[in-house]
């Protein structure tokens, strides 16, 4: 098959985009749906992040839609994600809030509150939104 009609998931690694990594993802989550700063130690920085947790949805539903992990598994936990960054992370008026700033180390932006932003975090927040929009079709 050309390269140009292959599905899209197919030029990634295996392991990039499938159960492993997301299993992972997964057993970290927060109950609020987001993931901490420090996915090894929650209490390490503890409360909401806004981009890794962006990333981590569209992750994890774009997986749910190109059938490379069970649905009935990861679509709670895309769900769950998105719900938490819309009513949590989403100000009012539309500002993004909880971002980590950009840093050599999770403690060079600290700390992250409701009112830190960042444009990376926008696009990862829009970027997020297209897959759960795209599985609600």
């Amino acid at each position: 098959m050309a390269r140009a009609t292959r599905p899209r998931h197919a030029r990634h690694p295996a392991g990039l985009l499938g159960r492993r990594p997301l299993d992972a993802a997964r057993r970290v989550q927060r109950a609020d749906g987001f993931w901490s700063v420090n996915l090894a130690d929650p209490d390490h920085f503890p409360g909401p992040e806004t981009s890794g947790t962006s990333f981590l949805t569209y992750g994890a539903a774009y997986a749910v839609r190109a059938g490379l992990v069970s649905r009935a598994a990861f679509l709670p936990v895309a769900t769950r994600a998105w719900r938490g960054l819309v009513s949590t992370a989403v100000h009012p008026d539309g500002f993004l809030g909880h971002v980590q700033g950009v840093g050599d180390r999770p403690d060079s932006s600290r700390p992250v509150t409701a009112d830190t932003t960042a444009d990376f975090s926008v696009g990862a927040f829009l970027l997020a939104g297209t897959e759960p929009a795209a599985l609600s079709r």
